[in-house]
């Protein structure tokens, strides 16, 4: 059966605008290019993994305090997600704990990042949610957490 999660993915439009917002805005390292690599993510069996015929993946692994992060970008590209709200059927983000929400607030303000408020005081925690350069949701949380 399953015995943890081994990482979370988004697909992105733009790999190097991603890796860019990820590794210098957010501070996480790239563990792992598939490009850089020569690996080629394409043909009959990535076709079947993926339910995406004809498509070949740029795959890059991120990495930050034990997570792992899997950004993939899809050639041709699927349909851009326009306007989603954090409350549709199946928005899904990734949360991300923090000693100082302020100072990445001010980092994210600063590279203009959409953010959808200052942090504001949840139950135990300080939290805010704001968008990568995809408009993928992303959550920020400060203070010990119940779980």
């Amino acid at each position: 059966m399953i015995s943890t999660i081994h990482h979370a993915c988004f697909t992105v439009s733009d790999m190097e605008r991603s890796i860019a917002f990820y590794r210098d805005v957010l501070g996480m390292t790239v563990l792992w290019d598939s490009v850089q690599a020569g690996v080629a993510y394409k043909g009959p069996v990535c076709d079947q993994i993926t339910g995406c015929p004809g498509t070949e993946q740029h795959i890059v692994y991120l990495g930050i305090g034990g997570g792992i992060l899997e950004l993939v970008e899809y050639t041709p590209r699927g349909k851009s997600l326009e306007n989603h709200k954090a409350s549709d059927i199946g928005a899904a983000h990734v949360c991300f704990k923090t000693d100082d929400i302020n100072a990445l607030y001010e980092k994210l303000q600063a590279n203009n990042v959409t953010v959808h408020c200052s942090p504001q005081k949840g139950i135990s925690l300080l939290v805010m949610y704001f968008r990568d350069p995809d408009g993928i949701i992303l959550e920020a949380v400060e203070g010990k957490t119940k779980v």
